[in-house]
């Protein structure tokens, strides 16, 4: 079960209460549904604000719009359930730009009751409100998924982008939790899969350059193709009107309830971008409690970083430390094991060189030619000496049996020297003689220790510098990765749950809808920040700690 489920509000709601005067209404393709609600009478009157007031169940609940003109007041008052009120700001360093310009604190999950005064050109485009477990739905409410949800897998070559769009009548702003998913190339595929009756899938569209999209939408089963082009006659090219935020890409409103599968395969994408900025969809189901998960289980081709918390420091550098122990115990025993074999092949075999069987003394006897016994057949005499006791072992080593062999030739050819008939030549018994000490020789290297190799410390050196080299490259990476995390975050307390040391994200992360603007601010040690999240928000905070390598 999926533990987010947001909720849009639009504007012309009849749960939002607008005060102070009659606000005005603003039509706009560009605008979500059509329509943007703002106090037109407060805007150039001094002391004359709008207000509003809303009544809703769940968690928390923020307002994306326009935020006022840099010459409007740049702060509001908030009361939530009647209790004190609290002034916060729009945390909007460059006014006046479209985006989430208010996100209350998180809540009990029930009924709630929120007041915003002190309004003065600001615009409610819609609102969002986080449902908790037991918040009830029902058919007239619509879920918002952001594109970073982990419930839309992306395959292929999608890219996140979380740059501002641009616009000519209008202000400019930011995507919905402050980015999109962007596509320039023909096979990347997005797939959502979700309960419910209706979906409308929205994104960012340029009309600034000439060209043309296409993607399939295929349906549970069933393809849908979709085509976006810009020519030089189109009315918004002609215009000059820029980007368009909130531009339906698809849409369909006619489904049975149940569980659907919704593909989108980008088919073309010649000279313009398809973006997708975020999927609704009308629920089939009565609470975030009884919502089916139907979460894929394929990983998308990006990794995904919701939800996930500030990077630990101390495991990080635990780990490190951990793998390089690791590293240098298996170094260790390397050498290890390789010495002992060395030293195993340094030592010698039980049996003297002579010594087939391990037992007594072996004496091989050669009589020269001429001697006394020259003319008598020449034999190998064993004299054991310990033959009163020796018994012969059970199985002969690989060298032992070698040596045997070796012994039985040198015997046969000795027998031939001394039967050769007398009429044989120098020569022939030269040869003899020859091959004679030959065997002998290879008799006793067998028998001893055999030639060595090379020694192989350098080798084993140059994979110790080897191994050291790359541990100490990993670290320093995943160091400086850390630090790039870290660099993103602000140590901050939270008055409205009283957690120290909370770290809330000011720009760069998808997981939180922060506006990237909030990067720019010259943040100081005391400040109040408002940060808000993708599932409610702790609040207004104080700022505590800056991130690395900044400056009060």
């Amino acid at each position: 079960m999926s533990t987010e489920l947001l909720l849009i509000l639009d504007d012309k709601s009849s749960l939002i209460e607008y005060g102070g005067g009659k606000w005005s209404v603003h039509a706009d393709a560009r605008w979500s549904g059509g329509t943007s609600t703002w106090p037109q009478f407060a805007i150039d009157t001094q002391g004359t604000f709008g207000s509003l007031g809303l009544a809703f169940q769940g968690t928390s609940i923020a307002f994306i719009g326009n935020t006022p003109p840099a010459q409007q007041p740049q702060n509001i008052t908030v009361t939530i359930d009647g209790g004190t009120p609290y002034n916060t700001s729009y945390n909007d360093p460059h006014p006046q730009n479209y985006l989430q310009w208010y996100q209350s604190p998180i809540l009990a999950d029930g009924a709630h009751k929120l007041i915003l005064d002190g309004i003065a050109g600001t615009s409610v485009d819609f609102a969002v409100i986080s449902a908790g477990p037991k918040t009830p739905l029902d058919s007239n409410q619509k879920v918002i998924v952001d594109d970073d949800s982990p419930e839309i897998q992306y395959s292929g070559k999608w890219t996140r982008n979380g740059d501002p769009f641009v616009c000519s009548e209008n202000p400019n702003g930011f995507p919905f939790h402050n980015g999109t998913h962007q596509s320039t190339l023909a096979g990347d595929v997005a797939s959502f899969r979700f309960a419910g009756t209706t979906v409308a899938v929205f994104g960012i569209f340029s009309w600034m350059k000439i060209g043309s999209l296409a993607a399939t939408y295929t349906l549970d089963g069933s393809p849908i193709v979709n085509t976006y082009s810009v020519a030089p006659t189109t009315p918004e090219f002609i215009n000059g009107l820029r980007q368009h935020q909130n531009y339906l890409l698809f849409s369909n409103d006619s489904l049975p309830a149940g569980n659907h599968s919704l593909v989108i395969n980008v088919t073309q994408a010649n000279g313009l971008v398809f973006a997708m900025d975020y999927i609704t969809y009308t629920p089939s189901f009565t609470s975030l409690g009884s919502k089916p998960n139907l979460t894929q289980s394929s990983p998308s081709s990006e990794s995904s970083s919701a939800d996930e918390g500030p990077p630990p420091t101390g495991a990080i550098i635990g780990v490190i430390i951990g793998t390089l122990v690791l590293l240098c115990t298996i170094f260790a025993l390397f050498i290890i094991s390789r010495r002992r074999r060395r030293k195993e092949k340094l030592l010698p075999e039980t049996v003297s060189p002579y010594n087939v069987f391990g037992q007594g003394t072996n004496v091989l006897t050669l009589e020269p030619r001429g001697s006394a016994t020259s003319q008598q057949k020449h034999r190998l005499e064993w004299v054991d000496a310990a033959a009163s006791s020796a018994t012969l072992p059970a199985a002969l080593t690989p060298r032992q049996l070698e040596i045997q062999r070796r012994m039985q030739e040198l015997e046969s050819l000795i027998a031939m020297q001394g039967t050769a008939r007398s009429d044989d030549t120098d020569r022939q018994i030269a040869q003899l003689r020859t091959r004679v000490n030959e065997l002998l020789q290879e008799n006793e290297r067998l028998g001893g220790v055999p030639p060595l190799r090379m020694p192989m410390r350098y080798s084993v050196y140059m994979d110790f510098f080897v191994m050291v080299g790359a541990c100490i490259v990993w670290t320093f990476w995943k160091l400086n990765i850390a630090r790039m995390k870290w660099n993103n975050y602000l140590t901050v307390y939270c008055p409205a749950t009283g957690k120290p040391n909370l770290r809330d994200i000011v720009s760069g992360r998808r997981d939180l809808p922060v506006p990237n603007h909030l990067s720019h601010i010259n943040h100081k040690v005391g400040d109040v920040r408002y940060l808000p999240y993708p599932h409610g928000s702790c609040g207004p905070v104080v700022v505590l700690g800056l991130p690395i390598g900044t400056h009060s």
